[in-house]
């Protein structure tokens, strides 16, 4: 994507309320929005999760039925029949006390079939709890080399078809879930602040909603240097330290991140311990990463909310996703069951420049504490 040359609005003797005096604000609305993924060839040792088909003949195995019926559905489903059956049985095949219970909202109610996590080398993102390369969990970051990245759901999910891409490849669920909130979801606004941002130094960045959802072309494509209003609603606004180094924008400030969100992929996007970089690309600042320690229980509130439909058509086993990510989530234990409550994430965000106002008109870059 080709971003739109850079929006430069210089304001003169105001400040922005977290110590770095302010001359210059630009601001950009997420234009692109999905897990960071790097799929390849080397990465699931397991191999790749079975199509959805098959992994519902496991669960009717698992459930009692004989192989002769299995064997049935099977050939009804190569030669384009009804399977209603099947989908009966898998769409209630949750137990508990021996009787049958929706799976989705119910997941630990249907056995695990241990279905393989990611084993690669490589997945964007940061070094959340500073042990680096001491870290065997951890990946390396094929675009900065870091070592002791911490990504966690990318090993829950990265073998699962629905999710396999690269950034330029996007997965199929992120492009299905996109596609869908786009345009009617509320935009999410970046602004950077600070003396000149064309060089190195301290800098202050916002990440609020908006009122609006993102403004797009008529040929799909988001559309630059459109006016947004900033959501006065406190529990999207998020001002962090930052810093210009080298022309990449970093957080050096690693309180959390929230925002509405949407119940399609999370009630909200709640990020523990944030990290963000954004690149600098030909035209300006395109495209970048966050990341954090998020609850994976809010991740799984959207996959089930798709119900039997997302699962058959998108997204694959969605209560096999329950368990992945119980076995892969790596900070914040319960007190009671030591069950970690929280996995870490890395996001992918393209942007494009937009103007930002607070709800009353004025631009947000002209008052105190933006």
């Amino acid at each position: 994507m080709k971003a739109a040359c850079l929006l430069v609005c210089s304001i003169a003797g105001l400040s922005v309320g977290t110590a770095v005096s302010a001359s210059e604000s630009r601001t950009f609305v997420i234009s692109w929005f999905a897990q960071a993924t790097y799929s390849n060839e080397h990465d699931c040792s397991g191999g790749v999760h079975p199509e959805v088909e098959q992994i519902y003949f496991r669960y009717a195995q698992h459930l009692g039925v004989d192989a002769a019926t299995i064997e049935g559905w099977r050939k009804k489903l190569m030669e384009g029949e009804d399977t209603q059956e099947l989908q009966q049985l898998v769409s209630m095949r949750g137990r508990v006390d021996g009787k049958p219970v929706n799976p989705y909202t119910n997941p630990a109610s249907v056995i695990d079939l241990q279905l393989p996590g990611l084993d690669g080398k490589y997945a964007y993102g940061f070094n959340l709890d500073g042990k680096g390369a001491q870290d065997p969990t951890a990946f390396e970051d094929p675009e900065t080399h870091e070592h002791g990245v911490n990504h966690q759901l990318y090993r829950a999910f990265g073998c699962a078809r629905a999710f396999r891409g690269s950034l330029q490849g996007r997965p199929t669920y992120w492009a299905w879930a996109w596609g869908q909130l786009k345009d009617s979801q509320p935009a999410w606004l970046i602004t950077l602040s600070g003396e000149d941002l064309n060089r190195d130094g301290p800098i202050t960045i916002s990440i609020d909603r908006a009122l609006e959802h993102l403004r797009s072309n008529s040929d799909g494509t988001p559309r630059a240097e459109m006016g947004y209003r900033i959501d006065p609603d406190p529990r999207s606004h998020n001002v962090f330290r930052g810093e210009i180094k080298d022309g990449a924008v970093t957080v050096t400030e690693h309180k959390n991140l929230h925002m509405l969100q949407n119940p399609m992929v999370a009630p909200q996007l709640d990020l523990k311990s944030f990290h963000l970089r954004m690149k600098r690309g030909a035209n300006g600042y395109s495209n970048g990463f966050m990341a954090g320690y998020q609850p994976w229980h809010d991740i799984y509130f959207g996959l089930a909310a798709t119900g039997f439909g997302g699962e058959e058509q998108v997204t694959g086993d969605i209560p096999g996703f329950y368990y992945l990510m119980k076995r892969y989530a790596d900070a914040d234990p319960d007190p009671q069951t030591g069950q970690n409550t929280r996995i870490s994430v890395t996001y992918f965000f393209e942007v494009v420049p937009a103007f930002a106002a607070e709800k009353s008109g004025i631009p947000s870059h002209t008052v105190a504490g933006r």
